[in-house]
């Protein structure tokens, strides 16, 4: 048999994985060469976002991204999704230069790892079988496990990362499992033939439960989400950034388009669980940072707390719950990124001064940095004017419209619940006095980004119609 490579298709793949060679090997060159690493492993994602935009998204619907089997596959909904993965990791490398020069261990290596794991990320998003689902998470996954142990000095680096492998190896089991099922049910890995099968027997259905449980552990739904807070707080501040937003996106996307367009005959079935899901997420994130010291860990608590956001968008099973899923996503890149960001640069050496107390007159004595944090504060805890609030807007609207109107209600209670630990962050930059006058080094490059974020943050909010009709677009075009 004959399989035609379609080299449109494959270019930003190939793109990321010259960026992993050339990144690699620059570790073995002089120190002057090692130090461009950064900047290389940028450009080779710029040039896959390029290659996306140019070549890859006037080309969607034609035989020239035609693929065999579906194993490679690009729709508007996917190259959304592959463009926020794409432009997070460009922040996060930014961000990564000054923190890694501050704790004096910068190495090619960093960033050939992240890129790994990004690729893995466009293998999962752009695929229309589930070997290459399977394939793309190891890919995403096994690099991600040694970043978050990336600092194998600190013992809390290392902790986070072995219970991060440990609980993320478990969930591949599981979704090996449940692939596995779908398999024995149908006979198929593609998408479209199993759809076709209209499978409602208990094999299908385990299956359909085991696949679930795999993506629910990335996205880091209650009750899969015990490795989150120790592995965001030991990992470096801008792969905290960078996980907290790259694979919840590409998990919950993933699971969008399983549901919807492999499983829609197991509605019924699926969308009680997601709900249960959902509910827990949300209480169990919000109530986990209300009690936390540390501003990192509770961003991680944060972060359980808005994929139960995400899950909810799922409930309304619509276009506009999709949609505004999408939109949620690309305000909480800026969002987040901008907020791990000014964290990032809150370290002298090898320590980092991310405790409430530690950030005690920050917007005193660093004010640029304060107003960064105080815009991202707010944008997460939903004041209007923000792209967090119009983002669970969008949200809660498509549940009330599906007639989830307790549903709505148990996420606005939420964000109620999370205007306290975020404002108290505010509170404590600009309402306390620090006693140890700390003063931290501002790196020009990751001041930018933070200012990016923080006027993105504020224009999406008040103008949210052009994210939004491209959103919504992206949701009618998920296959």
């Amino acid at each position: 048999m004959n399989v035609t490579v379609n080299m449109t298709a494959l270019m930003p793949l190939i793109i990321l994985f010259a960026g992993i060679t050339l990144t690699a090997l620059m570790g073995t060159m002089r120190p002057s060469v090692k130090r461009l690493a950064g900047l290389v492993g940028s450009i080779a994602v710029v040039l896959a976002f390029w290659w996306l935009m140019e070549r890859v998204l006037p080309a969607i619907g034609t035989p020239a991204l035609s693929s065999q089997y579906g194993m490679l596959t690009y729709s508007y909904y996917s190259v959304f999704l592959s463009s926020l993965v794409l432009v997070t990791a460009v922040a996060a490398f930014a961000l990564s230069e000054h923190y890694l020069i501050a704790e004096d261990f910068s190495h090619p290596e960093f960033y050939a790892i992240l890129l790994a794991s990004i690729t893995g990320m466009m293998v999962m998003l752009n695929t229309s079988n589930f070997v290459n689902i399977f394939i793309g998470l190891e890919l995403l996954s096994i690099p991600l496990y040694s970043s978050v142990a990336y600092l194998r000095y600190k013992p809390e680096s290392v902790e986070g990362g072995l219970k991060y492998f440990i609980l993320g190896a478990i969930a591949s089991g599981f979704l090996a499992y449940g692939i596995a099922m779908v398999y024995g049910a149908t006979g198929s890995l593609d998408f479209i033939t199993i759809a076709k099968a209209v499978k409602t027997d208990s094999l299908f259905r385990l299956g359909l439960l085991f696949v679930m449980m795999g993506l629910a552990f990335k996205a880091a739904a209650v009750p899969f989400h015990m490795w989150t807070p120790d592995a965001y707080e030991g990992a470096a501040t801008p792969v905290t950034a960078f996980m907290s937003i790259a694979p919840k996106a590409v998990a919950i996307g993933v699971l969008i388009r399983i549901l919807y367009s492999v499983f829609p005959q197991m509605v019924g079935y699926w969308r009680e669980a997601v709900l249960v899901l959902s509910i827990l997420t949300v209480l169990v994130g919000n109530l986990g940072a209300i009690v936390q010291q540390s501003v990192k860990r509770m961003l991680a608590y944060s972060s359980i707390s808005h994929a139960g956001y995400l899950l909810m968008g799922i409930v309304a099973y619509s276009i506009e719950g999709v949609s505004g899923i999408l939109f949620y996503l690309a305000g909480y890149m800026l969002i987040n990124t901008g907020a791990f960001g000014v964290l990032s640069l809150l370290k002298k050496g090898d320590i980092d001064y991310v405790s409430y107390d530690d950030i005690r007159g920050i917007g005193y004595r660093h004010p640029l940095l304060g107003i960064f944090m105080s815009v991202f504060m707010f944008s997460l805890a939903g004041i209007p004017a923000t792209v967090g609030f119009m983002g669970k807007f969008y949200v809660f609207k498509a549940l009330i419209h599906a007639n989830y109107v307790g549903l709505a209600m148990v996420g606005i209670a939420g964000s109620l619940i999370s205007v306290y630990y975020y404002l108290r962050v505010v509170v404590n930059m600009y309402m306390k006095e620090n006693p140890e006058e700390n003063n931290f080094d501002l790196n020009f490059l990751s001041m930018t980004v933070l200012g990016i974020c923080s006027v993105l943050v504020i224009a999406a909010g008040l103008f949210p119609a052009k994210i939004a009709d491209i959103a919504n677009v992206a949701a009618r075009f998920m296959n």
